[in-house]
């Protein structure tokens, strides 16, 4: 027999995030901030590819350590938390040196190996993590090592060729957030160790007379717990992208330019807050608790603070070169940014409001549609102007949030 206890949601006492789970979310202030690295001051298709396939790694190594501390609860280990953070530490530090290699064409590829075995040996540490016999039901994927394969096969490959199997295990890794369930894992744990074969060895065996089977738990994540550590997330992505600003502010010539650029840059990144914490749930703009499933809520997530990590580059050029119109991959880079982040919102407030749609409409109109024209006939607009429009954008946005629509 097989004991599969699905841990009940009501029973659970709310708790918040403890100080080493903060301590341990600072981590991401070290690794945007190598991103922007990537992306550089002329962003093209393959320093846009290179920065999504890095953060993707950074994003999924920290979650798995994210969930484990939130079904852990009171029982977290700080030590398996601070061994978790320095791996992220060490993937964040050999970010620059894989993007010199790739996107330099440098010849020594020592930090894209640097990158590789601290990907490989935080997951693996972090799928160990778990109580033994449990299942985590919303996100299975973080138990399991099968996407790290590539990963292995990468450390004996060229250098084009580590890229090609870091992606495809990037690419495994997403494909099984879609297709793996938890449930179904419990249930064929159950057929395999319930089958009358399987019971008739242990009979035999001798082992547990009693003719109990193995115990496997079905363990879930704590949803209030998730939504602060999701927040908080993207409160530290927004944080160092306001970093990022300032310090670009700091080598720049003070005059009225300046001060105006400063302050849309701002307004544009406070608006974003507002959305997506004040008026949002767990990180995610215009989403209401309990609309969507978890997994979709972290799938969203890692989108979300992805495209906002990426704004902080196009606004530090423009602080830099306020006057000056953009170059076309950085106009289309600061505009496509925002226009996914409000595409993103639209997909949680149509979960969130069904169809609500006068509200959806004004979201595609004003928050999609704009900023891509915007990228798209803004050329000789300077930098600083283009943010202006922008931030005006997000703060209306803002706005109409905070104002009931008419039913």
């Amino acid at each position: 027999m097989v004991n599969i206890d699905e841990e009940p949601k009501d029973t659970r006492i709310e708790r918040h995030a403890s100080w080493a789970e903060l301590f341990f979310d600072l981590v991401a202030v070290a690794g945007v901030a190598a991103l922007a690295h990537v992306l550089g001051s002329e962003p093209d298709a393959a320093a846009l590819g290179l920065y999504t396939l890095l953060f993707l790694a950074l994003w999924l190594s920290w979650t798995t350590f994210m969930l484990y501390g939130n079904v852990a609860a009171g029982q977290t280990r700080v030590l398996r938390l601070m061994v978790g953070m320095f791996g992220l530490g060490v993937m964040a530090a050999s970010v620059p040196g894989v993007a010199h290699t790739v996107l330099g064409h440098g010849g020594d590829t020592l930090a894209l190996d640097v990158f590789a075995i601290a990907y490989i040996a935080t997951r693996v540490y972090g799928s160990k993590s778990w109580q033994r016999g449990a299942v985590l039901l919303d996100f299975p994927v973080v138990q399991y090592s099968l996407g790290l394969l590539p990963w292995f096969a990468s450390l004996w490959a060229g250098e084009h060729w580590k890229l090609a199997l870091w992606a495809a295990g990037i690419g495994l890794d997403l494909l099984l957030i879609l297709v793996l369930s938890g449930s179904r894992i419990l249930q064929r744990i159950q057929s395999y160790l319930t089958a009358p074969e399987r019971t008739r060895r242990r009979s035999r065996s001798g082992v547990r007379p009693d003719g109990m089977g193995p115990v496997i738990h079905g363990v879930s994540a704590d949803p209030a717990h998730l939504s602060e550590r999701l927040g908080l997330f993207v409160i530290i992505v927004l944080g160092e992208s306001v970093v990022q600003v300032v310090a670009a502010a700091s080598e720049a010539r003070y005059d009225i330019g300046l001060l105006a650029t400063a302050i849309a840059s701002f307004a544009l990144l406070a608006g974003m807050f507002g959305l997506s914490v004040v008026f949002g749930y767990a990180g995610l703009p215009h989403l209401r608790a309990g609309r969507i499933p978890i997994r979709a809520a972290l799938g969203l997530h890692c989108l979300v603070t992805g495209v906002v990590a990426t704004v902080a580059v196009p606004l530090s050029l423009v602080v830099g070169h306020g006057s000056d119109p953009l170059s076309e991959q950085g106009r289309w880079l600061l505009c496509g940014a925002v226009a996914a982040y409000f595409t993103l919102g639209v997909v949680t407030g149509v979960a969130s409001h069904g169809s609500d749609l006068p509200r959806t409409i004004s979201r595609v109109v004003t928050g999609i549609a704009a900023p891509l024209l915007l990228g798209l006939l803004a050329t000789p607009v300077s930098g600083r102007m283009l943010v202006v429009y922008l931030a005006l954008i997000v703060l209306a946005h803002l706005w109409f949030e905070r104002r009931p629509w008419p039913r």
